[in-house]
């Protein structure tokens, strides 16, 4: 069903009140626009800074969750060791302050990548403009550069193919203008599950952080909304936030417009901003 409009006062509110806060963030779409060259789209310096303020905080845990491969985060990202980073959807993980990634994808078997591989090459003749993207457990097929009719026709065909031709355990997810291959045992519900299962009381009986913010634009963020609704956890704790229009159907419980005011919001959260806030 659609979202309603975030409600600042009420997130800024929990914000202030809690001891512990988790930030779920996607990347492309939510931290950045969609852009015709994935290439370029990499962090701004006021991005950087403002996941630098906000992960400088004890009380915060900041992790960005995206589709990307770790090269291409832990490149963009270096500046910034002490956000969590989660590339190929939850396949590969740098905890916060780490320097090492971790394969979190186990014993996935790969041997269907050739078979993906032959698919997708095909449609990719068929269709001018769209290019392969290779990652370690997944393949996507972008044809955002395509003649938006022929991209659109030929993704239809192209899930059909692949959907008929693959085993269950295997997911074919439709993004913004691509098509991506993925073992299902991979996504991004699944890793907020696991950061969660990280905190713990002096007893270690596991705990909920007294705030969850969840912000992603697409499909493959509804796992990361489904996760953190998870576990009986309060509305008031949870604020899932999706990216785009109030007309999107979606799980989660709020909306913002534009990658703009997803920078605009963390922003407010940052502790000169908060203290402004709270003097008013």
């Amino acid at each position: 069903m659609p979202a309603s409009a975030l409600d600042h006062a009420s997130l800024i509110s929990r914000y202030l009140t809690s001891a512990t806060r988790l930030f779920l963030l996607d990347w492309d779409g939510t931290l950045t626009p969609i852009v015709r060259d994935p290439a370029v789209a990499v962090p701004t310096p006021a991005v950087l800074q403002v996941l630098r303020r906000l992960s400088a905080n004890a009380k915060n845990d900041v992790w960005v969750i995206s589709g990307r491969d770790s090269a291409f985060l832990g490149e963009h990202f270096a500046s910034v060791p002490s956000v969590g980073l989660s590339a190929e959807h939850g396949a590969f993980v740098r905890r916060p302050g780490g320097a090492d990634w971790e394969d979190m994808s186990g014993s996935a078997d790969r041997a269907w990548k050739n078979h993906v591989m032959m698919i997708f090459e095909e449609f990719t003749a068929r269709t001018p403009g769209s290019v392969i993207e290779l990652k370690n457990v997944s393949i996507t097929w972008h044809y955002r550069n395509a003649e938006p009719r022929i991209g659109d026709l030929n993704s239809k065909d192209c899930r059909s193919r692949l959907e008929a031709d693959l085993s269950a355990s295997l997911e074919v997810m439709g993004g913004k203008m691509c098509l991506e291959v993925r073992p299902r045992s991979v996504n991004k519900g699944v890793i907020v599950q696991r950061i969660l299962s990280d905190y713990t009381n002096s007893r270690e009986q596991a705990v909920i952080p007294d705030l969850i913010l969840c912000i992603g634009d697409d499909v493959t963020d509804e796992d990361m909304f489904h996760a953190a609704h998870d576990s009986n956890r309060s509305a008031k704790q949870t604020f899932t936030v999706s990216v785009g229009p109030a007309s999107k159907e979606t799980t989660a419980s709020w909306y913002l417009d534009d990658p703009a005011d997803v920078i605009d919001l963390l922003e407010k959260l940052e502790p000169d901003a908060i203290e402004s806030q709270v003097e008013l």
